[in-house]
């Protein structure tokens, strides 16, 4: 049911076939502290088990949350129609098999307050084993805490992707600006949808806040995650992504260097999913292959394959011979360690 009064946080949650988590998703969110100026907005994407009603119950049965229902079109598609119902000043978002930190509301009010002035706010998170339950602190991040400007777009990408990857769970952006500047996300793009959200709407954005408090607890290796489906839909993913981005650089919206971080940053996208189908496998190799191939324009671009000697082999094998016979010889060399 939708609140009275003003909203200042509007919370996106997609939902799609996740009845053992979402009770979890939701309890975090209802049961924050502090003034209810938020929304909790459910958005049922298609849901083939008791995930849809399971969002009509908690919108009967908790003020703020509310639920909608639509046909399947993705994670991409189901924030999308979020954003278009959101009233609240500040978006953020919430994927339904994680949960928010305990008092997290609490401490991103106060941050706000002190540290006013930002459209993009980025926040800590840490990450929830799905075995035992216990919460770590991520590796290999560098998240620096306070204001950040820069008229440079690839130390604006550095640094927001420093802090810890890509994911929008960690962001709190304001509504307003998000309208202003167009940028949405896209359906098409089946995995990672988060990394073009980001890369566009860094465009649009010269300064960030980086709040030190957690706000998420993400829950890593869940089976039937995005994060864990089949290689060939993570590679149908970025395709579509470089579609995307192949037309806003038609249309002229980029600038050579911004274009070249973008490439760059598609690419390290791209190449540890391509090693990973450089398997024994041959129906995982067969399948991914031609999608591999139309990923071309990556090729020369990115970190990983500039590094390693088996993955500078695997990058002159792609380009010289085509996936088929490099996925085939790598995955040859991974089963002979």
């Amino acid at each position: 049911m939708r609140r009275e009064g003003k909203i200042r946080f509007s919370v996106i949650v997609p939902v799609y076939n996740v009845e053992k988590y979402l009770p979890l998703c939701v309890k975090s969110v209802v049961e924050q502290a502090g003034d209810p100026d938020w929304e909790c907005i459910l958005v049922d994407d298609g849901s083939t088990d008791t995930s849809g009603a399971m969002c009509d119950a908690f919108a009967a049965e908790c003020p703020g949350v509310m639920a909608l229902h639509q046909q399947n079109q993705g994670l991409a598609g189901a924030r999308n129609t979020g954003i278009a119902a959101a009233s609240g000043e500040w978006l953020l978002f919430l994927d339904s098999d994680d949960e928010w930190a305990p008092g997290m509301l609490e401490n991103l009010r106060a941050g706000l307050d002190a540290n006013p002035g930002f459209d993009w706010y980025v926040a800590r998170y840490l990450s929830l084993d799905e075995g035992d339950g216990t919460l770590s602190a991520p590796a290999a991040i560098d998240f620096v805490p306070g204001p950040f400007e820069s008229d440079d777009y690839a130390a604006r990408v550095k640094r927001l992707y420093d802090s810890a990857h890509w994911s929008v769970w960690k962001f709190c952006l304001r509504r307003q600006f998000l309208l202003d500047s167009g940028v949405e996300f896209w359906p098409s793009v089946v995995w990672a949808e988060d990394y073009p959200f980001d890369l566009l709407l860094l465009l649009h954005c010269k300064k960030l806040c980086f709040l030190d408090l957690v706000m998420t607890h993400y829950r890593e290796n869940r089976a039937g995650s995005l994060m864990n489906s089949n290689l060939p839909k993570h590679f149908t993913g970025i395709l579509a992504a470089q579609r995307g981005f192949a037309q806003v650089f038609a249309e002229g919206e980029c600038l050579p260097a911004q274009r070249n971080e973008i490439l760059r940053r598609m690419a390290n996208a791209f190449w540890p999913e391509a090693r990973a189908a450089a398997c024994r496998d041959k129906a995982v190799r067969q399948a991914c292959a031609p999608l591999i191939d139309q990923c071309r324009p990556l090729f020369d671009h990115g970190d990983q394959c500039r590094g390693r000697a088996d993955w500078v082999l695997f990058r002159l094998l792609l380009k010289l011979f085509g996936a088929k016979f490099a996925l085939w010889f790598c995955g040859r060399l991974k089963g002979k360690r």
